[in-house]
């Protein structure tokens, strides 16, 4: 018990050294000063996205910047999506909307609607977002600014996670704070694709370095295409990196548990690699590091897991009462997600969402096969 102790010891001490690192080396934008404003093209995705997608798309059309058009692929929706749109578009030049095909054979929904939003696109920058984030006036204009001024092929905007109830404050806490638990702050140093970080909040690139790399072609059939865009972009020799936007960009990505179970449900199998010892020791870490050490108690490693979920809490504006309290229902969900996405994905073969039903065995995480490289 007591090596076992120390091994939790210095995983969490690991953990809390990165959080702190992280959150002082990737930094909020600094202001920058454009010479030019370079046009951008905004490309949605939407499969049945009434919810959100009105919110979303006039939010976009309010910001303070001049060079650019918001692009929404309505990839054959059921609900009340298109009519919404339409409306949008009839009083904004700037909206266009693309009906789009169902995918051909090889190509996931999501991928192949935002490869139909890239052939619209015009801009010298495109930037990829998910239909539910919300932009404040001055993210585009913001994250053009840090783009221009760091160089780099491809910026990602980390947003602020919006959560209700206890089922969202207890799981969802995962997604941001897991990442910044790991060593982000080599990203921009060491060209590790795995230290590439992307997501559906924003992925703003080059028009340039989006082609060299075979677009979202090359990422045809990953599940996880904005992470796997940033792996990929960091495979092909190009620089990425990351903003905190978290003043800037707010998203609720699910809306109770139910939706969490199922939304990670159709990737968490095929993000460990399809594979089920990976799998079993996944479990087993979640048991020991997370959950383990409130059942003895642990008290050492309690503190040093509270400290370290206060600190990032505090600083992304989290509530204190969930990273007090709830962490050992976050182990047990994620636990349960993870079984049950081996047994639909791996043992079933089965990847759904938004109706749609594709072969498991055909998906990948992101995009491991290049199609094309870069010198």
């Amino acid at each position: 018990m007591r090596i076992l102790t120390y091994i939790l010891l210095a995983y969490w001490a690991f953990a809390l050294l990165n959080v702190i690192l992280n959150l002082l080396l990737i930094g909020r934008p600094r202001k920058a000063a454009l010479e030019r404003e370079p046009f951008v093209s905004i490309v949605i995705p939407a499969r049945d996205e009434e919810r959100a997608i009105e919110r979303t798309v006039r939010a976009l059309l309010a910001q303070d910047y001049s060079a650019f058009e918001v692009i929404v692929v309505d990839d054959r929706s059921t609900d009340s999506t298109g009519a919404i749109l339409a409306g949008i578009a009839a009083e904004d030049a700037r909206l266009i909307v693309v009906h789009g095909e169902e995918p051909p054979a090889g190509w996931l929904g999501k991928t192949w609607a935002l490869h139909q939003g890239s052939l619209r696109a015009r801009g010298e920058m495109l930037l990829f977002l998910d239909a539910d984030v919300h932009y404040a006036p001055r993210t585009l204009a913001t994250a053009v600014e840090q783009i221009e001024a760091s160089g780099l092929a491809m910026l990602f905007l980390y947003p602020h996670f919006e959560m209700s109830g206890l089922w969202e404050n207890a799981v969802m806490p995962a997604v941001p704070m897991t990442p910044f638990m790991f060593p982000l702050w080599l990203g921009e140093r060491f060209p590790l694709p795995f230290l590439g970080l992307g997501g559906g909040t924003g992925n703003l690139i080059r028009r340039a370095e989006y082609d060299a790399v075979g677009g979202h072609e090359a990422l045809r059939d990953a599940v996880v295409d904005d992470v796997g865009l940033a792996h990929h972009v960091r495979r092909n020799r190009h620089r990425t990196g990351v903003i905190r936007a978290d003043h800037l960009v707010s998203v609720r990505m699910y809306h109770g548990l139910d939706e969490i179970v199922r939304g990670f449900t159709k990737n968490a199998f095929t993000a460990i690699g399809r594979s089920y010892l990976i799998s079993a020791i996944f479990v087993v870490v979640l048991f020991l590091a997370h959950l383990f050490p409130f059942m003895l108690p642990l008290i050492p490693v309690v503190v040093l897991i509270i400290v370290t979920r206060l600190i990032f809490f505090t600083a992304m504006r989290y509530p204190l009462w969930s990273a007090l309290l709830l962490h050992p229902l976050l182990a047990l969900v994620w636990i349960w997600i993870t079984i049950r996405s081996a047994w639909i994905t791996g043992v079933r073969g089965k990847v759904t969402w938004r109706g749609r039903t594709y072969d498991a065995g055909r998906t990948r995480f992101g995009a491991e096969r290049d199609t094309r490289s870069t010198p």
